[in-house]
């Protein structure tokens, strides 16, 4: 009964995911089951009549098996194995497993009962095999993704028509396969991104010796984001693996250009300057490096965002986002990062020296 509510299940699940747009060759796990002979015995028959399931199991197994190995021939350093076949019982058809006679004893008295008096004999498709995971049977239901559709917006759709789909009590559904390896390494990248952004500002904090200046820069990094997912919308590309590692580049180059900017500013108030006045000079001044950092970056990359080459189309998501990304949080930079520095230096910039005594 579990296998055949497992089999109903695998048939279930494959006619959804032939329901759902973008699969192709769906497989529901059957492969191609055998005509077999099921015998289900009544325990309380069995026992009204001295026998137990173990023995009933045994007799028939002795009659309806298909031959024994009595000995080996070893001819020409071959072994041949001699198997006695009781040909008889090597046609036995349904109705002739009913009248298989069991012998028992009842009130000391020998007797013999009918299969058929104390089981129930029906035929059924059988499974082509039986797998199990940690002591549990499964069967699993297999599809492929045409190649104009996306697998992640595939799975999404399938796993929305599951959440109406009754599954009955004792049995589960988990989803495995590239969809679950994707799920799981984009989870890890975000992880990486998230560290990888700590280290930038730790860095930072160390490099400017303040907790506020590399705040300012670090607001280039939405910005790069921002830059990134409107470069994917316009070439139509969807976020993938790939293309999530181009933010984790975006997040560690974009900064560079707030460093620039930020540092050269403070090094001006330093000297006296006032801080609209600093902030001018700044722009005036980096702006040539800013932007030549950031078209080399672009420039180089620009092939692999055509996507010329064997297997450039691969890693063409990459490029295209940390293109999209530079582009945009370079020119928001001239205009962010001094806005931001503004709103957040409101106290006067002090000036240390040291004066040292002859």
């Amino acid at each position: 009964r579990e296998l055949d509510a497992l089999r109903d299940i695998a048939i279930d699940i494959s006619k959804i995911l032939e329901d759902t747009n973008g699969t192709i060759e769906v497989s529901d796990g059957l492969g191609e089951g055998s005509t077999e002979i099921r015998i289900v015995v009544d325990k309380e028959k069995a026992m009204e009549n001295n026998l137990t399931v173990a023995q009933i199991f045994s007799h028939v197994n002795s009659i309806t098996s298909r031959g024994k190995s009595v000995i080996t021939l070893s001819v020409d350093n071959k072994d041949y194995p001699v198997i006695v076949v009781d040909g008889e019982n090597q046609s036995m058809a349904m109705e002739d497993l009913k009248d298989i006679k069991i012998e028992t004893n009842i009130n000391e008295e020998d007797k013999e009962v009918s299969l058929g008096d104390i089981a129930k004999i029906s035929e059924s498709q059988g499974l082509s095999s039986i797998r199990r995971k940690a002591q549990e049977r499964y069967i699993s239901v297999k599809a492929g993704i045409d190649k104009d559709y996306n697998i992640g917006l595939v799975s999404r759709d399938f796993e929305n028509k599951l959440k109406d789909y009754k599954l009955q009590e004792g049995y589960s559904i988990e989803l495995s396969g590239e969809n679950e390896m994707i799920k799981d390494s984009l989870t890890d990248l975000i992880k990486m991104l998230l560290l990888a952004i700590a280290f930038i500002y730790l860095i930072m904090v160390a490099q400017f010796q303040s907790l506020l200046s590399p705040f300012i820069v670090m607001f280039t990094i939405p910005l790069a984001f921002t830059g990134g997912l409107l470069a994917l919308a316009i070439t139509g590309h969807e976020i993938s693996l790939i293309s999530m590692l181009g933010f984790l580049v975006l997040s560690g180059v974009v900064v560079n250009n707030g460093i620039v900017f930020v540092d050269y500013t403070n090094q001006l108030r330093e000297r006296g300057t006032s801080k609209k006045e600093a902030l001018i000079l700044a722009g005036k001044t980096r702006m040539r490096p800013i932007l030549m950092t950031a078209l080399t970056t672009i420039l180089g990359l620009s092939t692999l965002s055509i996507g010329v080459g064997v297997g450039a189309e691969m890693i063409q998501p990459l490029a295209i986002v940390s293109i999209g990304g530079l582009i945009y949080a370079t020119i928001l930079t001239l205009f962010v990062v001094p806005v931001m520095y503004d709103l957040l230096h409101r106290k006067k910039f002090h000036r240390f020296s040291i004066d040292e005594e002859e």
